[in-house]
């Protein structure tokens, strides 16, 4: 017996605009949106293929009028993905891989670590990752997330040479919509989430969403368990067509056991090789005891103002505080008899960080010259009110049988490394840009931004280490692009990009002050949508110059002496096919990256491979929806990653983390207000590792098969 199959409303969040489009009292309002925000959503519900982003220019433009590559995973992609953190959504974007559970990116051979490699993540185009340090980025309240390969500096600042990942968060709608979701899988993992939106006035212009979500699961190694809350209310008031205001909050919670995942333990052979499959998956380096509590807060107010047609100004001001407490254990030195010895590690942190962005967009002509001027501002004053961290000799165990018993090791000033410090960064930045058309099919695009940045490190007790820092520093950041379209759905580009970051460690005491380090990258590609428009492909050949990189260089006088290499360079290649062919929804991607040194220095000899590089990257995610019978509502989708072997220690290049291929398979049926989910990860359950840890004894482990079960209803 078949189902009778009702027109389904699936709980899709997109901005307060795109939802009002379909009111004609809106109407300005849309057109509104489309000028001032950074993100604006197009297309199909169910699609894979996005057709409009602002990611790379801050104005909402077709993929193949922006000059650098771009790709963007919308709702359907996260959820039939069954994707419940940004991790969890890497296997489908070209050229990322994450490099661990715990927040650390490669893209293009760079690794991003906030806030460790600046701005890497942002949420809605706006500086201030919510999550920082264990916490992975959560999707409960996202949308969609956007990847921008290569720097990106002139709109964003200091950044990742390998590029930023934008998520962008849910918004009001004007229509009232409650929806539950609630999930089960692998190692008593349970998640159960909320989502409600619509109209808090009668005439719709005070728009409200609230968001709230619980997750926990324990883990395939031992004693691991994390626990997630979260909550994420937000309002939009519409004070006219032309103007709005919109408050954003985000809060999350996560408790843990072993809140770091430190890896698992590789045997090195006697003649110098190593078996990364000697040793179970289960066994962990850390302590039962072990243990991490993290709580992010952020808070987000935008305001938006069209003057004319032409004129718009958008003022976004956030705050975000992560706090951070934890106790943990690490390797130190080799393995030997299958024991090791360990350090010990406590950490008391308080983030605090206060980001102020204006822009204004302006069209005019001249001549026959069509202008898209873009102008803006960047205020972030962030750092630390606390920072007191710990590092001591801890006990050494048996790998197979480990005795945890007594494994808090004493205070001992004269061995134990202290930080104990506060921090103030001031960055200030300017950036202007033109789109000029030329003619109907070429647009260049030209870019400037000039930024200043004053760091002011303060010791808050005699047992910190470098006992006060201070770094100033300053760049000009220029950015070239030029498109030309032979045909309406095809487009080819080049472009001249750069981005810059200044040091960390700067003290006077370690041969500082050091000059920021840089990127220069250039890129040309193609972009066509084929069959119809339902289909996009995007090829990208690129190459990343990165200066300035800092490496040890001790004396005898001073043993924690740093210098400047020249550093590294990138050169690489990647495609890009996303989109619908009627029941059928695909997203694949390779990328060749070949990131290698380019000097000799005491981080490396010239030619060495970069470290969580790895030279091959594929994916492929296909689904297929059945339309007609009765098995109307069914989805199958299948698709694999393959990661080819990378290095795992820069210092020893013969460390190689081994190559991997996971395949995954997902089943789905949706029938009136329901919609049910079935996902098996790495169903051939083959043992494959993200990454290297920066030691040659253990490394970033993958998961095995696993599954996840979930349900959605919307309930009005």
């Amino acid at each position: 017996m078949c189902f009778k199959r009702r027109s389904i409303t699936i709980m899709i969040a997109i901005l307060p605009c795109a939802v009002m489009a379909q009111h004609a009292t809106h109407s300005d309002t849309l057109r509104h949106r489309r000028e001032l925000q950074e993100i604006v959503v197009a297309g199909k519900q169910n699609a894979y293929k996005q057709d409009i982003s602002a990611l790379s220019t801050r104005m909402p433009m077709a993929p193949l009028e922006v000059p650098q590559s771009v790709q963007v995973a919308g709702q359907a992609v996260i959820r039939d993905r069954q994707a419940y953190t940004l991790n969890d959504l890497t296997p489908v974007l070209t050229g990322v891989k994450a490099n661990n559970s715990m927040g650390a990116f490669s893209m293009r051979g760079f690794t991003g670590y906030n806030p460790f490699d600046g701005n890497f993540i942002t949420y809605n185009g706006v500086r201030g990752n919510l999550y920082l340090w264990n916490q992975a980025p959560l999707l409960y309240n996202v949308d969609r997330v956007e990847v921008l390969r290569g720097p990106a500096s002139v709109l964003f600042s200091e950044g990742s040479p390998g590029g930023l990942i934008n998520i962008i968060t849910k918004k009001p709608q004007a229509e009232k919509q409650v929806s539950a979701d609630i999930a089960w899988g692998s190692w008593n993992y349970v998640r159960t989430a909320i989502d409600a939106t619509g109209p808090l006035s009668k005439n719709k212009k005070l728009l409200y969403r609230a968001i709230g979500g619980y997750d926990r699961r324990n883990s395939f190694r031992d004693n691991q368990f994390a626990e997630n809350i979260f909550l994420a209310p937000s309002l939009t008031y519409l004070f006219s067509s032309a103007t709005n205001l919109h408050l954003e909050l985000n809060h999350s919670r996560t408790n843990a056991v072993q809140t770091y995942d430190r890896g698992t333990f590789v045997k090195k052979r006697d003649d110098g090789s190593y078996d990364f499959n000697f040793y179970p998956n289960n066994l962990t380096v850390q302590s039962p005891d072990d243990y991490g509590h993290n709580i992010n807060t952020a808070a987000t107010l935008t305001f938006d103002h069209r003057f004319s047609d032409r004129l718009s100004l958008a003022v976004v001001q956030r705050y975000v505080r992560s706090q951070l407490e934890f106790a943990d254990h690490f390797v130190k030195g080799d393995i030997t008899n299958d024991a090791i010895d360990r350090t010990y590690q406590t950490w008391d942190y308080d983030q605090f960080s206060y980001q102020t962005t204006a822009y204004v967009n302006y069209r005019l002509k001249t001549g026959a010259l069509q202008h898209h001027i873009l102008g803006g501002i960047d205020f972030n004053h962030y750092g630390w009110s606390k920072n007191l961290y710990r590092d001591a000799v801890g006990t050494r165990i048996n790998i197979f049988h480990p005795d945890d018993r007594n494994d808090v090791p004493a205070p001992d000033p004269a061995n134990d490394y202290y930080d104990d410090n506060k921090q103030t960064n001031r960055l200030l930045g300017a950036y202007v840009q033109d789109q000029i058309s030329l003619l109907k099919q070429l647009k260049v695009l030209l870019s400037v931004r000039y930024d200043d940045y004053h760091l002011l490190q303060t010791p808050l007790s005699a047992k910190d280490d470098l006992q006060g820092d201070t770094s100033n520093a300053s760049a000009w950041v220029p950015r070239i692009g030029v498109v030309f379209m032979p045909t309406t759905n095809m487009s080819v580009y080049a472009s001249y990009t750069t981005s810059f970051n200044p040091q960390l460690s700067n003290a006077g005491s370690r041969g500082g002050p050091f000059p920021p380090k840089t990127a220069r990258q250039y890129e040309v590609g193609f972009k066509g949508d084929l069959l119809d428009n339902r289909l996009s492909a995007m090829v990208a050949l690129y190459q990343i110059d990165y200066r300035n990189v800092l490496a040890p260089a001790p004396t005898q006088e001073s043993p924690r002496q740093q210098t400047v290499v020249p550093g590294t360079r990138s050169r690489g290649a990647e495609f890009t096919l996303q989109g619908n062919l009627k029941n059928l929804n695909i997203i694949a991607g390779y990328a060749y990256n070949d990131h290698v040194l380019v000097s000799n220095s005491t981080i490396g000899k010239d030619g060495d491979r970069y470290m969580n590089a790895p030279r091959h990257n594929g994916n492929i995610w296909a689904k297929y929806t059945f339309a007609r019978t009765c098995v109307k509502g069914l989805g199958l989708a299948a698709g694999g990653r393959y990661v080819s072997d990378q290095v795992g220690n820069m210092k020893t290049q013969d460390f190689i983390i081994p190559e991997a291929a996971v395949l995954d398979a997902a089943l789905s049926y949706d029938i009136s207000r329901y919609s049910f989910r079935f996902n098996l990860n790495n169903l051939t359950n083959a043992r494959y590792f993200n990454g290297g840890l920066s030691r040659t004894t253990v490394a970033s482990l993958g998961e095995p098969i696993n599954f996840r079960i979930g349900v959605n209803v919307i309930i009005l």
